[in-house]
C-alpha cells in the first residue's frame, strides 16, 4: 500500500518545521524497516511535472498530427 501526502506552505519557517518533523518520522519508520521516501517538488503546478509518456495513448491513427482538425472537428483531410 502506498500513501502520499502533499504539503504546501507559503511560510518558509513553518515549512522548515514541517521538514524537520518529517525527518523524525522518516527515522522512526526506517528503524522499523518501512520504506519512507521524501520527494520535494519546487512547483505547485501539476503541468510542470507532467510525464507525457505515462498518459500517452496509441490511437492507431497514423496521420493524426497532420489531420487533427479532421478527427476533432470533422473538416476535410489535408492529404
Amino acid at each position: 500500500m502506498e500513501m502520499q501526502v502533499r504539503i504546501s506552505s507559503p511560510n518558509s519557517i513553518i515549512y522548515e518545521m514541517i521538514l524537520k518533523k518529517i525527518g523524525e518520522i522518516k527515522e522512526t519508520f526506517s528503524s522499523k524497516g518501512v520504506l519512507f521516501d521524501i520527494i520535494q517538488n519546487s512547483s505547485s503546478d501539476p503541468w510542470d511535472n507532467l510525464n507525457i509518456d505515462e498518459i500517452a495513448v496509441d490511437s492507431g491513427v497514423e496521420d493524426f498530427a497532420e489531420n487533427h482538425d479532421h478527427y476533432i472537428y470533422g473538416v476535410p483531410k489535408r492529404s
